[in-house]
């Protein structure tokens, strides 16, 4: 029978990964060289995944995966300084997963916002369409999903085969584009 891991557990594995790689490293490498975001999502996924499955063979994939994906996603927009607002509550039933660069942002120009929303189950697809009422744009509205989806309102990430590896750059490359003043990218150490 499969079960989930709790997300405490998910995001331990990947802070030990990160912990392995060196988190200054990282940071250090993607503020000097955002594309440099791509082999560091590919190799902190993979790792993380062939350590989660090596305490549990029996794991939902991709309520993990997504999981997974998400606190990944917290992590890389931390150290690359990318502007973000992460678990706003719309309603009892629709959270919005992360904001680029805010929700006050997204309010007042959506069209200079995006919403990544991670699906970590068929379900919740039907709840990406609700966000088209603080998101009118359905370009600017990003989904990631374990699996390619057929969806075409909206941009979409998998993480097998992945083109999730690419999103750090595209949120930093969507943000330059739209003129974002809270864009930095400067490594301190």
């Amino acid at each position: 029978m499969k079960h989930e891991l709790t997300g405490e557990k998910i995001k331990k594995e990947l802070y030990y990964v990160v912990r392995e790689i060196g988190k200054e490293k990282i940071q250090k490498d993607i503020t000097s060289c955002i594309q440099s975001s791509r082999q560091y999502i590919d190799l902190l996924m993979n790792k993380s995944i062939d350590r989660l499955v090596a305490t549990d063979q029996d794991l939902d994939y991709d309520r993990v995966i997504g999981t997974l994906s998400e606190a990944l996603l917290h992590f890389m927009l931390t150290i690359s300084t990318l502007p973000s607002e992460r678990k706003i509550r719309l309603s009892s039933e629709l959270v919005i997963d992360v904001v680029i660069p805010n929700l006050r942002n997204l309010k007042i120009n959506p069209s200079k916002s995006i919403i990544v929303q991670f699906i970590k189950e068929g379900p919740e697809l039907e709840k990406v369409s609700k966000l088209q009422f603080i998101q009118p744009n359905r370009e600017n509205i990003w989904v990631v999903t374990h699996k390619p989806l057929t969806v075409k309102e909206y941009k979409t990430y998998s993480i097998f085969p992945d083109s999730y590896s690419n999103i750090i750059v595209d949120i930093h490359n969507f943000l330059k584009q739209s003129g974002d003043k809270s864009l930095r990218v400067v490594y301190t150490k």
